[in-house]
């Protein structure tokens, strides 16, 4: 704040004392990051006799000092311009046209809209009433235009979100939080804030991007976008997240599905295991070499046959078949699905071309089948699930492990030291849908068994939805949401290590999508850089053998039984908001769903729950995905319902949901917590694809 008459500042420094008291008690991360920040390039201008303010930002009048004034002007204009009871076209609901597997969870889903009278073509978007179900504010500027349209309007859900903390910073001097914030102390109503540490434009795609999937179904379905002061570059950055729509529809949390990784972890962590730790920092002087089963594969792996003998080699998921193929063999080997599928297809490969000499390295929640095909076997906790917290072994957690085997084989690479690590297969596209993986793959064009043969068509049927990426070197290539989750992946794991200042070379070796931060390298630029440098310092047998460790059998029955406890009383929970809300109309859905979806979101003391943490995030972590579905059931097909129809609908819902909850906590411990051994494991032998298996 520039230097003013002490009279003048007084009820500005008042105010910011105000807010610092409201935040240290009730919102302490807001209070510890801003207690003591002081701007450097945002200040506060408060001219003598002028009865509005201004933000200054690097020299520059943002309001011309007319802040208050034309904040308010635009929130009641944006109103206007939105109002609440205009039909809202977003995506359309789930329509379940396809048959699915008849599993638990998702047969109760299905049965949630048995009562709806909405189909594709009586659909009118979503009518809300006179609420708005959920607003996001991209940029607080001074913070007059939300108070304004806090105190205007009727809202379910608020998103404060500022990619610049100075200027949230200076909120603090000039509007009253705490009476912005009481506006949503009413059951169901939630706010809520999302501040950048730094405008940089990658860290704030990130931190818009996390906050937006914690939304989730009021994103993308029921959200509008408040631009203050028309941000060019914050509506550029909120468009690039739309793109990611296909990838959060296909990345939701699916209780059905989560089940085969914990079960699977039952059985793996109930005997001894070497696990491998990430912590010894040492870096090794050895190029890793990690691959992919992308197309570009068939032309580039002629450059690895030449440097063999100079690299380790490490194949990734499909990319092992697709190795061998072509006569190359990897030192070690990565799987991370925990699909019976992989059994399968691993069990096609040793027929053909035999595994003993290969190092698996796998997740803890890879089918228990799959460890045994192997002579050596190193584990290890992936960083995206709740597994290591659970067993108190979050230290030795990857980050980065997740999406695909090759964001795993990558993470695993450089957590074992290694700074020179080479990209072949990990195309994340295709060019055409004529091919999509290597041809020698289990994928290709050219499958060499009858197992290999009925994938490959199989694979043809189903393909998934596509959409164009830009492609190294200027060009495009199709790629669809699990490829493009990965590439993701990839992109933020660099990232991370970028800006922690570690020096870290690591090329893409592919001609498929373009991976921000893996600069793209010829085969024979690969050759020369291996040759220009002397050959590896450490045995290559011994890259991840040296960083794993012996870990005696762990209590998974009891670790899971207080799970089982938590999924109970967490269960109990949301059915009284089910069983005591009011669900007569529109407004009343957007309250009783969107308590249960905030409660969700509250892990730890912000819950009011006296449990461990890591047995909530378990326990939250299984729910959140299946109860975020029937939330999403409920509002798209409610407020997309006939006015006529709308009771039943509700009625009809609210009885499954409660169903699935009453159902859950022992549907859970007889799934994960049987005695059977791993060939009579019906979890275990099964697919994700097929109908569960009786109880």
């Amino acid at each position: 704040m520039s230097e003013v008459d002490e009279d003048l500042a007084l009820p500005f420094i008042r105010r910011k004392q105000k807010n610092l008291a409201y935040f240290k008690q009730y919102r302490p991360e807001i209070y510890e990051f801003f207690a003591t920040f002081e701007p450097s390039h945002c200040e506060l201008v408060i001219t003598p006799g002028a009865s509005d303010v201004d933000l200054v930002d690097n020299g520059k009048s943002v309001y011309r000092g007319l802040a208050k004034e034309y904040s308010e002007a635009e929130a009641l204009r944006f109103l206007r311009d939105n109002p609440p009871d205009r039909p809202k076209f977003t995506l359309q609901p789930p329509w379940f046209e396809k048959q699915q597997p008849m599993r638990f969870a998702h047969r109760l889903v299905r049965e949630s809209v048995g009562k709806s009278r909405l189909t594709p073509e009586n659909y009118s978007g979503y009518h809300c009433g006179n609420v708005i179900p959920s607003i996001i504010f991209l940029g607080c500027g001074l913070g007059f235009h939300i108070s304004k349209f806090v105190e205007s309007a009727d809202i379910i859900d608020a998103v404060i979100f500022e990619p610049d903390p100075e200027r949230f910073a200076l909120t603090l001097f000039t509007v009253d939080w705490e009476e912005i914030c009481k506006r949503f102390r009413a059951k169901g109503r939630s706010i809520s804030f999302s501040i950048a540490s730094s405008p940089d434009e990658d860290h704030v795609t990130r931190v818009l991007g996390g906050k937006l999937s914690e939304m989730i179904p009021l994103y993308p379905y029921l959200s509008i976008y408040y631009n203050h002061l028309a941000n060019i570059d914050l509506h550029k950055i909120a468009k690039s997240l739309e793109r990611d729509l296909p990838v959060l529809a296909a990345n939701w949390s699916n209780y059905d599905f989560e089940l085969f990784p914990y079960r699977n972890a039952y059985h793996n962590l109930k005997s001894e295991f070497h696990l491998f730790d990430p912590r010894i920092t040492e870096e090794v002087d050895v190029p890793v070499v990690v691959v992919g089963s992308g197309p570009s594969l068939d032309k580039r792996v002629e450059a690895i046959r030449k440097v063999r003998d100079r690299v380790v080699v490490i194949s990734a998921g499909t990319g092992l078949r697709a190795l061998l193929g072509h006569g190359v063999r990897p030192d070690y080997h990565v799987e991370l699905d925990p699909n019976r599928l992989v059994y399968e297809m691993l069990t096609d490969v040793e027929g053909r071309f035999g595994l003993q000499d290969i190092v698996l390295l796998h997740s803890v929640s890879v089918n228990p089948l799959i460890p045994q095909m192997f002579a050596k076997s190193i584990a290890f906790f992936s960083a995206s699930n709740y597994l290591p917290a659970l067993f108190g072994m979050w230290n030795v957690a990857i980050p980065g492990s997740n999406a695909t085997c090759t964001n795993a084989a990558l993470s695993l690479s450089y957590f074992a030291g290694s700074r020179r690590i080479f990209l072949f297969g990990t195309d994340y596209g295709y060019q055409s849908q004529d091919q999509t993986h290597s041809e020698a793959s289990v994928y290709g064009e050219s499958p060499d068994t009858e197992y290999a043969a009925e994938v490959a068509a199989s694979a043809k049927k189903n393909r998934r939805k596509t959409f164009p990426v830009p492609g190294v070197n200027g060009t495009e290539v199709l790629t669809q949401s699990d490829y493009y989750t990965a590439k993701q992946t990839i992109e933020h794991f660099l990232q991370d290590i970028d800006r922690a200042g570690i020096s870290f070379s690591i090329r893409n070796c592919s001609d498929g999508a373009e991976i921000a931060g893996a600069e793209w390298l010829s085969s024979e630029g690969f050759i020369e850089q291996i040759f220009s440098t002397e050959e590896a310092k450490v045995p290559l047998g011994k890259l991840f053998e040296s960083r794993s460790k012996e870990i005696q059998p762990l209590d998974v029955n009891g670790r899971y039984k207080l799970v089982a406890q938590e999924i109970s009383e967490t269960s109990s929970v949301l059915a009284s908001y089910l069983r005591h809300g009011r669900l007569e109309g529109r407004k009343d859905l957007l309250v009783v769903t969107n308590q249960i979806r905030s409660y969700l979101n509250r892990v730890g003391e912000g819950s009011g729950r006296k449990s461990e943490i890591p047995v909530q995030m378990v326990a939250w972590g299984l729910m959140r995905g299946i109860v975020q579905q029937f939330i999403q059931t409920g509002l798209c097909h409610g407020l997309g319902q006939p006015e006529e129809s709308m009771g039943r609908f509700l009625n009809h819902w609210r009885k499954a949901f409660e169903q699935f909850l009453a159902e859950l906590p022992l549907h859970f411990s007889a799934a994960t917590l049987s005695e059977l051994d791993c060939d009579e494991d019906p979890w275990v032998t099964g697919r994700f694809t097929e109908d569960e298996p009786a109880s």
